[in-house]
């Protein structure tokens, strides 16, 4: 999540031909028709004529949905006649975010939707997920569909470990995320907000091509160095409709917010590593900061949190460097090595080494202990203290995979 942004083009330009074939189709995903039944199936602003066995009709589309959730709709047939006028209801209208118990809302009292015919509430039956308007209709007739665009709270089935003490927020049919760009110190993984906590929206019409922008008073969290200490800072939490992160380059991301202490990541306290400048081997510098973001992966395949990776290269020899801001005196590697085996393309290395930087020269540690080489488990070394301004690792690719880093800890 932390470690994607938008590609300005891809290699293989499926997304042109897409889009092209797509544009076509839309009509027929907004209305479908079946004898004298006539469907609304999508909501946006436009004009089209449909062919039913009682006559032409043509229909004119009003809204600023997704955004508002007023849908008008004049409809004008040829001639007066009677026909169905089948309206889609979405789920999440109708306090169901998707079909069956994977997620609900905490919140089951919001509003539900409204029909008008001609300034009047309609009468209509719900069939199979359609508000059914059945009657002789006649040129200038005026349906209004009124969908509730409140923010509401998702949370996940208790099974879904990953999510639990968390929710999403969701406005209309848009679910959203928080960005690291929009939150104090380009921070969202601390990040902790109240399940009762009162939103606000706002059209912001100059960001990322038109949004609606969700705020809400939120807690950052951080921890103090050598201390269990929980710091917690009152700030300003802006999400932003899920769909538009990663175009403004990677950053910290989450769509699932913590409202309970046990299911936040607290900002972990500075480190040597953390506060040291990263150099690489590695082609893509946006994979740098991986290594001493201070995030333990449950086990090398884990993709959770950003990792450091030289595929496709193999068989070669690599390196990680730290640059300190001043002298530090260090004893102790930690690395976490990522490993996708048993299908993906890296593996942990063959080997590796710990030098540190003494009069412009790269000088071997003098190694007390070795925990060896293993995934799924940090690989200590201990070594001789010295005193330096860089430390490196260098490390030897296995002869047919790659290899990558979780984390590098440095004592």
């Amino acid at each position: 999540m932390h470690q994607h942004q938008r590609s300005a083009w891809f290699a293989c330009a499926c997304c042109i031909s897409n889009m092209t074939r797509f544009l076509p189709s839309v009509p027929g995903y907004v209305y479908a028709q079946n004898n004298n039944d006539l469907y609304v199936n999508l909501f946006m602003s436009n004009t089209a004529e449909v062919n039913l066995k009682a006559t032409k009709v043509t229909l004119t589309q009003t809204t600023g949905y997704p955004w508002n959730g007023k849908v008008e709709i004049i409809i004008n047939p040829e001639k007066s006649s009677t026909f169905a006028l089948n309206i889609r209801i979405p789920g999440w209208a109708a306090q169901s975010p998707v079909p069956g118990d994977l997620y609900t809302y905490m919140d089951q009292a919001k509003s539900s939707f409204k029909l008008l015919l001609n300034g009047k509430p309609a009468v209509y039956k719900m069939i199979k997920g359609y508000a059914v308007v059945a009657r002789q209709w006649k040129k200038g007739d005026q349906l209004i569909l009124d969908l509730p665009m409140e923010v509401q709270k998702v949370i996940a089935n208790a099974k879904v470990k990953d999510d639990v003490g968390r929710f999403a927020f969701q406005r209309g049919p848009i679910v959203y995320c928080l960005e690291g760009q929009d939150n104090k110190d380009g921070l969202v993984q601390n990040i902790m907000v109240d399940k009762d906590a009162k939103t606000t929206t706002a059209f912001n019409k100059e960001k990322l091509n038109e949004i609606q922008e969700i705020s809400v008073e939120g807690t950052g969290t951080k921890r103090q160095v050598n201390s269990d200490e929980l710091i917690q800072v009152k700030q300003k939490v802006t999400a932003i409709p899920y769909y538009a992160w990663a175009n403004r380059g990677s950053s910290d991301m989450t769509v699932w917010i913590p409202y309970e202490a046990s299911s936040a990541r607290p900002q972990p306290a500075p480190t040597i590593a953390s506060l040291s400048k990263v150099s690489s081997s590695l082609d893509n510098p946006r994979l740098l900061g991986a290594i001493k973001d201070q995030f333990e992966p449950a086990d090398s395949k884990d993709t959770n949190y950003p990792y450091l990776h030289w595929w496709p290269k193999k068989n070669t020899t690599e390196y990680v460097q730290y640059d300190f801001s001043e002298n530090q005196t260090v004893s102790e590697s930690g690395v976490y090595w990522y490993d996708d085996g048993p299908w993906g393309g890296c593996r942990i290395p063959l080997s590796y080494k710990v030098l540190y930087l003494k009069d412009g020269a790269w000088i071997p540690v003098e190694i007390l202990s070795d925990s060896g080489i293993a995934k799924d488990q940090f690989n200590f070394l201990k070594f001789k203290p010295v005193n330096t301004k860089a430390l490196k690792l260098e490390v030897q690719l296995p002869i047919e995979q790659s290899s990558g880093i979780h984390e590098w800890k440095v004592k």
